[in-house]
């Protein structure tokens, strides 16, 4: 049986991991907080829309000029976080994954729906707990939504 400072520590580390998910998100939805967005990841983390037809993003710099071009295309985001399941969590290390519903619509009128799920890496670090690894696949077939949104087709 686990110590009550290790259990509390475990209790901690699960309220934390959700905590970045959930700063993410909001982070996207604000179609601004770029600072906020980037401090959910770890400098050379990897992003991976390739499933909603987009591309696999790496480090700030890359997730950071996507997400210029995502705040700059989209009129409104709209996400819906559930589900969130830790299925792996010891020492310095987690992953975790859940489901998103979220809507879309870009300034040219292009809007989307979409029901995603993703699979996260996390790393504890120095500043606390990071996504090292971010990979959002559909859930329900889609067609060119989503990069006629963001300007890719």
């Amino acid at each position: 049986m686990h110590s009550l400072e290790q259990r509390i520590r475990e209790l901690e580390d699960r309220a934390e991991l959700e905590r970045v998910l959930l700063q993410y998100y909001t982070a996207v939805d604000t179609l601004a907080d770029m600072d906020g967005l980037l401090a959910c990841f770890t400098p050379d983390a990897l992003f991976d829309v390739a499933d909603l037809g987009l591309e696999v993003y790496r480090g700030h710099g890359a997730i950071r000029a996507f997400f210029q071009g995502v705040f700059a295309d989209t009129r409104y985001h709209c996400h819906h976080v559930t589900n969130f399941h830790i299925n792996h969590l010891a020492g310095d290390e987690a992953k975790a994954r859940g489901y998103v519903i979220g809507k879309a619509e870009g300034r040219g009128g292009a809007s989307v729906f979409v029901h995603c799920c993703y699979d996260i890496t996390y790393v504890r670090t120095a500043q606390g707990w990071k996504i090292s690894v971010f990979d959002e696949d559909s859930l329900v077939p889609m067609g060119d939504e989503v990069s006629v949104l963001h300007g890719r087709r």
